[in-house]
């Protein structure tokens, strides 16, 4: 039996974490898809395909990036005001929510295939301040302790 050599062992290797992080991409990509679908269906969103809804979340992600950095860069500004805790936390969620919104308003505008109402979008701007807040919750926990 012939040995294999180092670098069939490096490239079997590769090969093997190259197809475990594509199945750790579709995994997250295919719940957040699914996971938007749902939440369109249960707040009655018309959308007339499913190429519209990824077109949605995809103006999502690059309006969603651009007011992230006005939206860090406001907090940071409230962070450094020294106000106190729930003047803080309040405006923090106002601010994100507020930006939140912008980004979903403004793909919604851009997108023809879909008709979102002001109250999914209101719900889906909270929905994304709490699950950016249960996930990122040391820069709350740094200022309020």
């Amino acid at each position: 039996m012939k040995k294999r050599s180092r670098g069939t062992d490096r490239l079997i290797a590769f090969f093997i974490t190259g197809a475990m992080v594509l199945i750790i991409l579709a995994i997250l990509i295919g719940s957040y898809f699914f996971g938007f679908i749902g939440f369109v269906r249960v707040m009655g969103v018309e959308y007339e395909s499913y190429w519209a809804i990824c077109l949605f979340l995809l103006f999502i992600f690059i309006f969603g990036s651009i007011t992230e950095l006005f939206s860090k860069a406001l907090i940071f500004l409230i962070k450094n005001a020294g106000l106190n805790k729930l003047l803080f936390v309040t405006l923090v969620a106002f601010v994100d929510i507020f930006f939140t919104f912008l980004a979903l308003y403004i793909a919604d505008l851009l997108v023809s295939g879909i008709t979102v109402s002001i109250l999914a979008m209101t719900l889906l701007s909270l929905l994304f301040f709490l699950l950016e807040s249960a996930l990122d919750s040391e820069f709350l926990r740094e200022k309020i302790s």
